[in-house]
């Protein structure tokens, strides 16, 4: 699901003793008076809630591990899956693992066709490079009853598929926009760490061997470090390039919207309607971003790290100065919000640098009507301010006056358990996703739904 740095903390944690606290209650740090209500438990790795097109009151719940339940009116877990996509992913180790049921988005129209969409990871399919990982799907279901869904697997409908080298930097964002096309957040293939099935090289000591991995992103004959856009509604029974794509009859994959990207692990977009959307792009080395996507572009992995120049070569000195202008003549893209990681504690790492937490993992521009105070901020998670013991973090950021200023970051909740995931339902209220666990096993995972104090 994450990055690096969560690798890295397992390690960590294998040294020191980690404080698994069972009750995960949120402590307020901010002026903003907020707090958190138990929504479901009893979960292993919840990394989506999404409402039911056509029965808003009712959510699903999406599990990395593969398995989809409803939530209904009530709050009561229904057990019956909504899908259970096990038989059809790769593996899941014991353990720290990104792969496994990534993305879920309803079709707009789910009401009236049945039809959602999913992005998950496929045992390696025949015919691909041989010792590489897995091959990740993008896939559409239907269901017979939309008002009592339960898939059958037999009816997938695989829509894209792409071969991945490493276990790594998967990406994994789904969404409808505004528009009616689906949002597909593919990560850079995080062959830089190797590839197959281990995890061969730190972040900050890639050999000169693995270092052309970097490429794919700024690399637009590849979906591999992109947001892709498609129609699913022509084209079948594959899909339709919309007519403003920007590769679409020209040099590059016609599905690309957006590239430059190193791990696009979650999309939101903007419910007033703009078009206007979010990715929460998770760092490599020591820069935590977020994006705001408001048309194509190129958003600068691996020649920038949010605001800041990137090398492979002296990653705990990049440049001071870097090209701004893509391959293509485009301008560059920066992030509106950006936070340093817990790496700034590395020797060599920049001076005066102070880590916020390890990785950000996901989040939402506040659109709802419960928190007056939090309206039109960005809402966002980060997976745990420290290594040893689950620490997540909840954050507001709001916007600035200044054109191309980083937004204003301010600290909401700190909890006792780490955070997966942020998502909103049909009213655009906040919910936040958590396990104690560094990955997709156990039951400590639980979803919470933000709401006002005192």
């Amino acid at each position: 699901m994450t990055t690096r740095a969560i690798w890295r903390g397992v390690f960590y944690a294998l040294l020191l003793t980690a404080g698994n606290l069972a009750a995960p209650v949120a402590a307020a740090v901010s002026i903003v008076d907020v707090t958190l209500k138990l929504i479901a438990h009893d979960l292993t790795a919840p990394v989506h809630l999404e409402a039911v097109p056509g029965n808003p009151r009712s959510r699903v719940i999406v599990e990395q591990t593969g398995i989809v339940h409803r939530l209904d009116e009530n709050n009561t877990l229904h057990r019956a899956a909504v899908l259970d996509l096990r038989p059809r992913l790769v593996e899941l180790l014991r353990g720290f693992d990104e792969r496994g049921l990534l993305g879920f988005a309803f079709h707009p129209d789910f009401a009236q066709n049945g039809q959602f969409y999913v992005t998950y990871t496929a045992p390696l399919r025949p015919g691909a490079p041989s010792g590489w990982n897995y091959t990740r799907r993008v896939s559409e279901f239907t269901v017979d009853d939309p008002s009592n869904p339960t898939t059958e697997l037999g009816t997938e409908r695989v829509l894209l598929e792409l071969d991945w080298p490493s276990r790594k930097h998967n990406g994994g964002g789904l969404a409808f926009g505004p528009d009616g096309y689906l949002y597909i957040g593919f990560g850079d293939g995080g062959g830089v760490h190797g590839v197959g099935k281990e995890v061969l090289n730190d972040a900050f000591n890639v050999p000169p061997v693995r270092r052309h991995w970097d490429a794919q992103a700024q690399d637009t004959t590849t979906w591999f470090g992109s947001i892709l856009r498609i129609d699913v509604n022509r084209g079948f029974p594959g899909y339709a390039i919309p007519r403003t794509n920007p590769f679409k009859g020209v040099h590059g994959r016609p599905e690309i919207y957006a590239w430059g990207f190193r791990n696009p692990y979650r999309i939101s977009f903007d419910r007033a309607g703009t078009g206007d959307f979010f990715v929460t792009a998770i760092a490599e080395t020591l820069w935590e971003a977020v994006y705001r996507v408001r048309g194509p572009g190129n958003f600068g992995w691996p020649i920038w790290e949010g605001f800041h120049c990137f090398s492979r070569i002296t990653p705990l000195s990049p440049p001071k100065n870097c090209p701004r202008i893509g391959a293509q003549g485009e301008v560059i893209q920066f992030p509106i919000i950006e936070y340093p990681n817990m790496s700034v504690l590395r020797k060599g790492a920049p001076a005066g640098l102070f880590g916020k937490g390890t990785a950000v993992v996901g989040g939402v521009l506040y659109r709802g009507g419960a928190i007056a105070d939090l309206k039109s901020n960005f809402i966002l998670g980060d997976w745990s301010q420290d290594f040893r013991k689950p620490s997540g973090q909840l954050w507001r950021a709001s916007p600035t006056s200044r054109w191309g200023e980083p937004w204003k970051l301010e600290p909401l909740l700190t909890l006792n358990t780490r955070i997966i995931s942020v998502s909103q339902d049909a009213d655009g209220e906040i919910y936040v996703l958590t396990s104690d666990e560094f990955g997709p096993f156990g039951v400590s995972g639980k979803v919470f739904k933000l709401l006002p104090g005192q």
